[in-house]
């Protein structure tokens, strides 16, 4: 099967251009075994629902064995605590996501999201029990279809925020070439309407005399949490930024694609809350984190 990391850009548009990015997604409490369809946030769920912050999706065509694409993106590291949600966007196609390799008997045991029809989604949270875990997962219905994903319980808290990586510090791109990390801050609360914007700069080094390799804004609505997966393309030239995937409220996880970090190299990734709706915050928010490539 060819590799989903080395599928060009352009074909991978083609392949999920059905497929909305920016879906909004209607959870609720008993959605980790349950499939719903998508029927968007309306009205805001409530405190005690769970919405999801990371999407997968299953393309048109994932149900042929031959098809390039069976779970987009296939190979995903995540923080713990993170909730996904997998899109079946294949028409007239039902799927099931199921952990485990088929037909093992551990199959189906961490989640199981029963016969998935076309235009419905599941949903997992990956709690914080589980510690670095690499956990496979598999369609019931056409088994030749499987993918991964990595869970790290490693963070670092710094004076505002707790940092989380589904790496942890180093990023490994022999292993990945993305991992999702989570800002979470740890003096700044909003209500569910107030939005918080973030600036994130990656810099190459430690901050002096270091060389910013990307700075960019973002924001959130609805949870303080910032989520950027940083997706690494040593053959693209320019860094594209999309997301995020969940837009009522603004939670979903906001992606970094390009090439802004190189193997071997130690980086400087800072975090700023630089407003809290239309005010500056009452006094700077801003931590600095290390992060290393390898190959």
């Amino acid at each position: 099967m060819l590799s989903i990391s080395k599928i060009p850009s352009t074909t991978l548009l083609a392949i999920v251009s059905t497929a909305f990015i920016g879906t909004v997604i209607s959870l609720f409490v008993s959605a980790n075994t349950v499939v719903q369809g998508q029927l968007g946030l309306n009205p805001v769920p409530t405190t005690e629902e769970v919405i999801a912050t990371y999407v997968v999706r299953i393309p048109p065509g994932a149900a042929l064995q031959d098809s390039p694409i069976h779970y987009y993106p296939d190979n995903i590291a995540i923080p713990s605590g993170i909730t996904v949600a997998w899109f079946n966007d294949d028409p007239g196609q039902p799927h099931t996501v199921t952990s485990g390799v088929p037909d093992s008997p551990e199959s189906g045991v961490m989640f199981n999201s029963g016969i998935m029809p076309y235009t419905s989604f599941f949903q997992h949270t990956f709690d914080g029990q589980l510690e670095n875990q690499e956990i496979v997962y598999h369609c019931e219905i056409h088994p030749w279809r499987t993918a991964k994903i990595s869970v790290s319980s490693a963070f670092e808290q710094g004076h505002y925020f707790v940092f989380a990586s589904g790496t942890g510090q180093v990023l490994n791109l022999t292993e990945h070439d993305r991992t999702l990390i989570d800002f979470r801050p740890l003096t700044v609360s909003t209500d569910s309407t107030t939005p918080l914007t973030y600036n994130i700069t990656i810099m190459e080094g430690g901050t002096d005399n270091s060389t910013t390799t990307f700075s960019r804004s973002f924001f959130t609505i609805g949870n303080n949490d910032l989520q950027l997966e940083l997706i690494l393309r040593p053959d693209q030239n320019k860094t594209t930024v999309y997301g995020p995937d969940i837009t009522d409220p603004v939670t979903g996880a906001y992606h970094v694609e390009g090439n802004f970090m190189e193997p071997g190299k130690e980086y400087t990734i800072r975090a700023e809350i630089t407003s809290i709706g239309n005010d500056e915050p009452p006094g700077r928010v801003v931590d600095d984190f290390s992060f290393r490539v390898v190959s």
